[in-house]
């Protein structure tokens, strides 16, 4: 009887053993699963931060554009914008003078010094 105990025994050991291995396995894996949750969470927060900053960007970004749109639909906004482009007045000129075009008679073709000089010289040609 002693044999067989000592072989229930021995089989006992080994299952606990082989349990206790399987256990720590189940853990190592648990392990592992939850470290790369971690990292991924980690990864989305910095791409989260990256996003919002981004966002922020272009809200401020948004707003600029909206103020330019809001000063180009004036025509002093669009005579600034023009000038500021092509470089037509300084900075802070408000002084704008428009000159109409002279209303004179037009100017008569005069003849050329070559045929000045010959009726000068030959009056009756």
């Amino acid at each position: 009887m002693s044999w067989s105990r000592q072989r229930n025994d021995l089989g006992r050991r080994l299952l606990r053993r082989l349990g206790l291995l399987a256990l720590l396995g189940v853990v190592v894996f648990a392990i592992s699963g939850v470290w790369g949750v971690f990292g991924k969470a980690r990864d989305s927060q910095t791409l989260r931060a990256e996003a919002e900053v981004a966002r922020n960007d272009l809200l401020s970004r948004e707003a600029q554009l909206e103020a330019d749109l809001e000063k180009l639909r004036t025509d002093r906004g669009v005579e600034e914008e023009l000038r500021t482009q092509y470089s037509l007045a300084g900075e802070g000129e408000r002084l704008i003078v428009i000159v109409d075009p002279s209303s004179t008679t037009p100017i008569k073709a005069t003849s050329s010094p070559i045929k000045l000089w010959f009726q000068k010289i030959f009056p009756w040609w």
